[in-house]
Parts: C-alpha cells; structure tokens; sequence
C-alpha cells in the first residue's frame, strides 16, 4: 500500500488475486486519473523469458482500442516487479455476475456474448489471439443487488497475455483447473491455437451464463481437458428446459470439438447471436430459467408428443407454455440440429416446439433396457400411429385424418439447413421425404461442403418427394497472387488489384541492386488469397547514401581507414608537395558531400617536395645565370647591390652550385 511504480503508479487497495497477478486499484499521480494495477507474482516476475514475452505482447494488446476491451495504459518493471497499468472499471467480472445470479436469462447471455465476440473479433482482425476467454477476464461495468435492468457492459481483458504467462507458468491445481474448464480440445492435444479457439472458449461461457454451470466438470484438470477432448458439449437445454433449439445450436456450433466445424471468424459467430436477438420472442429472451427435472428428462415416447398438437396452431401461432416456447427458428446462418429419423434411438428435447414435432417422424418408445427395433415404412409407421390413436379412444377414421392431415402423409415442411455439412442436409431431407440437388457458390462466411442457402426457403410447405435445391459452399474463391517483384509502385498496384487483390506498401528498404520506387519483396501469406486479401510490398528507397570523410592531412593508411568504413572505395595516388609532410594526404576528390556505396574518393598522398639541384651560374652573366636557375625549377632574385652593373656577370650565389634544394626554392644572385 502506498508504493511508487515508476515514481508514476501509487498502489492502493488490493482488489483480486489470481494465479499470475494481484491486482490492485492505483492512481497515475502524472495524469491525476485512477487506474487498475495487475502486479505479477514474484515467480513470474523473475523469469526473464516470462518477462521479455509479457511486454511483447502487452505491447501488441496496448494496440486495442475498442469499446468491449480494457485498454492497456502501460507497461514497466520497477524493482523487480512486473506490471501493466490498465482502465479501472468500477464493477465486477463475470464470475462475480454468474456467483450471484446463474443461470441467465438468454437475453442477458446472448447480449454479453455479443459484446464479447465484438473484442474478440477487434483483436482477431489486429492478429491478437485471447487465448484465455473465461469469466475471470471479462469485467463488467455495473453489477449489484436487485433484479437487472439492463445487460451489464462488458469488457474483456488480458489480450494477448495468456501466451506469455503459459510460457513461463506451472499453475496450481485450482488455478489450471480454473482455465481448463474454457480450453478448447486443439490446445490440449496439439497446443496450438487461432481464432477459433477463443470461439470455442467464448462457446463454453455462454453454455455457463445460460444454465450456471460448465459443461464439463471432473476432480482433476485431466478429467476435464478429457472430456474436452473426446465429448461434444451438451445442449444447453438438456440442463434448462427453456432454451430453444436456436440457441442450443448456437452454442454447440461454437463449441464444437473441430475447429473446421465451428464458426469461420468471431463475425460469423456474432452474426448469428444477433440474429437469436432479433427473432427471439421477448418472452422467451426473458424467460425465468428452469431447471430441468427428473420428470422433463424421461423418455417421453414421440409419438405421445404428437397426440398433444394442435394442427391449427402448429403451422402459424406460437406456442404458449415455456416448454413450448423454447423451439423458435433457429438462427439461418449456422448449424442447426438435423431433424430425427425413424432409427434416431435419442430422447426428443422437451423444448421442441409444436411446429417442429409436427415436422419431424413419428417414433416408436424406446424400451428400457435396448432398443426397439422399428420398420422404416412410412405406411407402417402410419399404421402404428393409428393404432395407438385408436387404443387412446380415438377412432379409426380419426386417425386416418391425423395422417393425412398432419402425418407423414401430409405436406412436408423444409427444414432449416443453413450451415449444415451436405451430407447431413441430405439426411434431414430424406427423412422428410424431399429430394436434394446442389449448386456449389463461393461463400466468404460459410465453410466449404456446408449449406450457404436452400430453395424453397426453410418454412415453406411442399409436396412429398419435391426437390430442394441446396446452395453449398466452395469456401471462399481465392485468386492467385501475382510476382510483382521488380515493378514499379503504379505497375504494381495495377496488377495486384486486377487480380482482385489490395496492395499493401510496408516500410521502405535501400537496396544497392533495385532502383528507387521498384518492388524489392513481396510477402504474402500463400499463393492463393480471397477477393481483398492483402499483398504486402517493400519497395526500394534506392542506394544508400554515404557521406564522404574529409582525410585531408591524414596519414595514407588513416585515410584509407576512413573512407573504407564508410563503404566507400579509396584510390590512392603520389605527388610531390611542398606544403605537406611526407606520406600525409595532400588532397581528396571528393572532399565532402554524398557518395553510394563502392563508389570512389580520390586522395593524393605526399612525396615531399619534389628537390632539384642548383646549377652553378658563377661569373655568368645575369640573363644567362637568371635562365639557368628557372629551367632548374628554381626561383632567381638578382641583387645589384654594387650600384649600376659595369659588368653584369654574377660574383656571388647565395646557394651553391651542386646543393640539392626543394623545386622552387629562391636563390639570390649578386650581379656587378
């Protein structure tokens, strides 16, 4: 209490500890705001490996800006200890939500889980991976006691981290077993993970918001992560008998074992629990949960269920009791429950609507120990229909008219399909006693081999044995990635979006081989990219420019130092100088300025003064001896300091003949 991170972060009260951090409330005494303070354990903490991960990533999760996201201040490390500065929220997590009040009502839970896919999706499209989606690590922005007025705001935090903390971390029982129950069946077996993992987490949470508990739970953390692994997640209804159908597929679609069979992006997820909203009667969405019962969970023949609908009403008004309301349309875009067959040996979900059993088969109860063989007729089932119609009073001709009313023998109801794999598409169809044909179409959102649309629209009322034309999905159309390696920018762009493609400029590189403004690289993730993939280039800033050293004065070996560092090449030559020493650079071209890498500096290097032997002009006349000394390389200065030569013959030099002195020496002559 009262510690100074970074003579910036006062610590104050403790508010949560966890397996890898406490966090504490805090205040930024430099901007006068509060804060949130998540101090990592000691342990944690000493790791160099740990902490050189966290702040990488804690780096890439500071770059999240989103309204569902707990921004992330800041990072740093003061004495020791590791800690992220992030958005103080005046609220609890999920978890304190879910202690108080679990199960949810299906609007409470679908509405978080919107909010929750919205960051998941933010951080999916920035290239962040959660890898940790539980309720500890979504806060809300209110809770309290009394009944709830609205959906709390959600915001989910530690993007990002999870990676670092598994990578440095060997957690206790109860902090593993806490994750586990979130972790999607690929990180358990491969340790791998991508978006579709934090789906899976995501699936899990919204299985506990709508019915208070987790699907899986076992003594150990290896009980769990095996049911993980080798069972699929149970409908939610099979706990609260007021969820429908549409949300039960929701869930068991985003947590499915496979991640090729669960949602292609938190988009596609998000998309699809929106569409819940929306179709969901307000009753339904704020339904009181109820638990089920020993009685709700009794095999109940079908055929027993058949006897209680309406035909008036199965076809139009919806039902009216909670177990009835439980089965609206399920969402169009995702994966639905394959409608029951005869050989279906599965209990009916006492949530299914009246519509909807109308729909599907008759079956026959299904005895206690093994099962009941069955005939595959439609005319027999019929038949057995009618027979257990008379034995309940009805009459013969009554259930004849059931039949046909609203029988096998009636009009056939197109199932909802959207989503599924073809060759369940094709089932639900047979038992329905429609035919299938396919056209395949490129889809963006709907994996490849599942059902993007059905002709006639699900709902509708057709004759038995009428085609259905179903829609299957390619996957998404790629096209090929174009070389654009050596074009120019315009070329470039050119070609990559005549491909369908967008260009992406990353940061420019000098390149001594590829001229300025051409493509030096591309990157691209494969040779194939979907309609808008990016194709990202580096282009070429051109040479690099060097500046040229000034080695004037330097020593020869000095000078070619220098100028070779720079990246330059010396070329040295020898001259006479008399104005610089011996072995020393008399002069450079360049002197200054830019050169390109391997490009030359000219540097002379001294010889000395160049040296010339003085001739003896004694007693010559002055013209003469004047003419010797300068073809010698030599100055003359004549002195007449006799008055008015008589002669004009040198008496005396002041150099002597022979002497060797530096070229352009002076010598003094004395003309009389």
């Amino acid at each position: 209490m009262g510690q100074l991170l970074d003579h910036r972060y006062r610590v104050e009260e403790l508010i949560a500890r966890g397996g890898m951090a406490s966090v504490h409330r805090g205040v930024d005494e430099r901007l006068g705001r509060p804060v949130a303070l998540k101090i990592m354990h000691p342990h944690l903490a000493d790791d160099e490996s740990f902490r050189t991960r966290f702040f990488r990533e804690a780096h890439s999760a500071a770059r999240l800006a989103h309204p569902h996201v707990v921004p992330v201040y800041d990072q740093g490390e003061d004495g020791g200890q590791v800690y992220l500065a992030m958005q103080l929220i005046e609220g609890g997590t999920l978890r304190d939500l879910l202690r108080e009040r679990a199960p949810l009502t299906i609007r409470t839970s679908l509405e978080l889980a919107a909010q929750i896919l919205e960051a998941l999706g933010a951080a999916h499209r920035a290239g962040i991976i959660h890898r940790d989606v539980k309720p500890e690590n979504v806060l809300l922005e209110h809770t309290g006691a009394g009944p709830l007025d609205r959906t709390p705001g959600a915001k989910v935090a530690d993007f990002g981290l999870a990676r670092a903390i598994g990578a440095a971390t060997a957690s206790s029982t109860g902090t593993l077993l806490g994750t586990v129950a979130y972790v999607s069946p690929e990180t358990i077996t491969r340790g791998s993970t991508d978006e579709r993992s934090d789906l899976y987490s995501l699936g899990v949470v919204l299985f506990e918001m709508l019915t208070g508990t987790q699907p899986f739970v076992g003594e150990q953390p290896v009980h769990v992560a095996f049911q993980h692994v080798h069972e699929d997640i149970p409908a939610p209804s099979s706990r609260i008998s007021t969820i429908p159908a549409g949300v039960d597929a929701l869930v068991t679609w985003a947590a499915a074992r496979r991640p090729d069979s669960r949602p292609v992006s938190a988009e596609a997820l998000l998309s699809a629990v929106r569409e819940q909203l929306a179709d969901l009667p307000a009753r339904v969405l704020d339904a009181i949960p109820a638990p089920r019962t020993d009685a709700d969970t009794q095999d109940v023949p079908r055929v027993t269920a058949l006897l209680d609908v309406d035909p008036a009403r199965a076809s139009d008004d919806p039902p009216a009791t909670p177990t009835e309301a439980a089965a609206p349309r399920p969402p169009r875009r995702f994966l639905t429950p394959t409608p029951r067959t005869v050989a279906d040996e599965d209990r009916e979900d006492p949530g299914t609507s009246a519509r909807t059993v109308a729909m599907a088969v008759p079956r026959a109860p299904r005895a206690r120990h093994g099962k009941r063989r069955r005939s595959s007729s439609p005319w027999m089932r019929g038949a057995a229909v009618a027979a257990v119609l008379a034995l309940t009073g009805t009459g013969a001709a009554q259930g004849a008219d059931w039949y046909l009313g609203v029988g096998p023998g009636a009009d056939r109801t197109v199932p909802v399909l959207a989503g599924t794999t073809l060759d369940d598409a094709e089932a639900a169809l047979s038992s329905q006693d429609l035919t299938a044909r396919t056209e395949e179409r490129f889809s963006s959102t709907v994996p490849a081999g599942h059902v993007v649309s059905v002709s006639p629209a699900p709902g509708s009322t057709v004759k038995k044995d009428t085609p259905v034309l179903l829609v299957v999905s390619r996957g998404v159309e790629t096209f090929p990635v174009p070389d654009v390696t050596g074009a120019s920018l315009e070329d470039a762009r050119a070609r990559v979006a005549e491909a369908g493609l967008t260009l992406v400029e990353d940061d420019p590189e000098f390149s001594e081989t590829v001229p300025e403004g051409e493509v030096i690289r591309q990157e691209a993730a494969a040779e194939r990219l979907p309609s808008g993939g990016e194709v990202h280039v580096v282009l070429s800033r051109g040479r690099v420019a060097l500046d040229v050293p000034d080695t004037r004065g330097r020593t020869r070996g000095q000078a070619i130092a220098l100028i070779e560092k720079q990246g330059l090449r010396a070329e040295v030559v020898e001259a006479h100088s008399a104005s610089t020493p011996k072995g020393a650079v008399a002069s450079q071209k360049p002197t200054s300025g830019t050169l390109h890498r391997g490009d030359t500096v000219r540097i002379v290097v001294s010889l000395g003064p160049e040296m010339v032997t003085v001739p003896n002009v004694f007693q010559k006349p002055e013209a003469e001896a004047v003419a010797a000394l300068k073809n010698a390389g030599l100055t003359p200065k004549v002195v007449h300091d006799k008055g008015t030569p008589a002669f004009g013959l040198v008496y005396q030099q002041d150099t002597a003949g022979g002497t060797s002195v530096p070229k352009g020496s002076t010598v003094l002559l004395h003309v009389f």
